[in-house]
């Protein structure tokens, strides 16, 4: 289990996120995508393209940086919840896009954003 910090941290990081992309005009579809083979943290849309966002936050880059900590494992059950989402909602012939939106929080100051677009596909 992780600690109630981490937990507070990932919401709050999830909410930037959702600010962060409303602002650039994106629709948000799903916050928290949850099924039995995993969970999806945003799902947007951009004009015709679905667009699953992973968000990783970090306090600090001792262990690295966010976007590091996304496993092949991890995409595999992004790519798994993404794939059962689009049956669902019979979009199966709809673009989509696998995104990141790495979130370092250091001290007081402004969190950096970083978002990597087509952060991997189908294939991986």
């Amino acid at each position: 289990m992780r600690p109630r910090y981490a937990k507070e941290l990932g919401e709050k990081a999830e909410r930037l996120a959702e600010a962060f992309f409303i602002e650039k005009g994106y629709h948000v579809l799903e916050r928290n995508y949850r099924v039995k083979c995993g969970e999806i943290d945003l799902i947007l849309e951009d004009r015709s393209r679905i667009i699953f966002v992973e968000v990783k936050s970090r306090l600090s880059a001792k262990y690295g940086l966010p976007q590091e900590a996304i496993t092949y494992h991890k995409k595999r059950q992004i790519i798994r919840v993404a794939k059962w989402y689009l049956q669902k909602k019979d979009c199966l012939e709809r673009e989509i896009r696998f995104d990141v939106l790495a979130i370092m929080f250091h001290g007081t100051g402004k969190p950096i954003i970083e978002h990597i677009p087509w952060a991997f596909d189908l294939e991986e």
